[in-house]
C-alpha cells in the first residue's frame, strides 16, 4: 500500500492523518506499508485528525468544462 509522510502529516487512500509527533506518524507508515489496515494503524498510532483529499485536477477540468460550455459566464 502507497504511504507517505510529511512532518507529522501521513497520506493514504486518498486522506491526510494528521499526528502530534513525526515519529507517530512514521510509525503509521510502518504499519500500513507492512499490511496493516490503515484505520487501525490510525488509531492505534494516535492520529489527532483525518482529512479527505480533495482531487484538485478533476475540480479544475470541470470548472473548464462549465465555463467553455455556450453561453457561460466566466467566474469573477
Amino acid at each position: 500500500m502507497d504511504c507517505s509522510v510529511e512532518g507529522k502529516v501521513a497520506f493514504a487512500q486518498g486522506h491526510a492523518y494528521h499526528f502530534a509527533t513525526v515519529d507517530a506518524a512514521l510509525a503509521f507508515q510502518a504499519c500500513v506499508t507492512g499490511g496493516g489496515a490503515v484505520e487501525q494503524c490510525a488509531a492505534q498510532h494516535g492520529c489527532t485528525r483525518r482529512v479527505e483529499l480533495e482531487d484538485v485536477e478533476a475540480q479544475e477540468e470541470a470548472e473548464r468544462r462549465e465555463n467553455d460550455r455556450p453561453g457561460a459566464r466566466p467566474k469573477a
